[in-house]
């Protein structure tokens, strides 16, 4: 709701479009900011999962690939969830 606020204020200022990157984990959460804004910026739970994958020299494991890519799968299927939303939005 706070961020959705925001938003709003900000497009009475421009025309651009507004990305929002703060604290976003989860498809969820992708979800809701993807529906007040035109786009989710995801920085910290790339570098977790990402750090998360290493093993104990660092270096990439087995896992590494995958779990950045499952991660981004289910942070685009929250990005895609707030866009079927608003489309059926526009079609009602």
């Amino acid at each position: 709701d706070t961020v959705g606020k925001a938003v709003s204020r900000i497009r009475r200022h421009t025309e651009l479009p507004i990305a929002v990157g703060f604290g976003i984990r989860t498809p969820e959460q992708a979800k809701g900011i993807a529906s007040v804004a035109d786009g989710a910026v995801v920085g910290s739970a790339f570098i977790d999962a990402l750090r998360d994958s290493l093993d104990e020299s660092g270096k990439a494991t087995a896992t590494t690939v995958s779990a950045v890519l499952d991660l981004t799968k289910e942070l685009a299927a929250g990005v895609a969830g707030a866009q079927k939303v608003a489309q059926q939005g526009e079609l009602s």
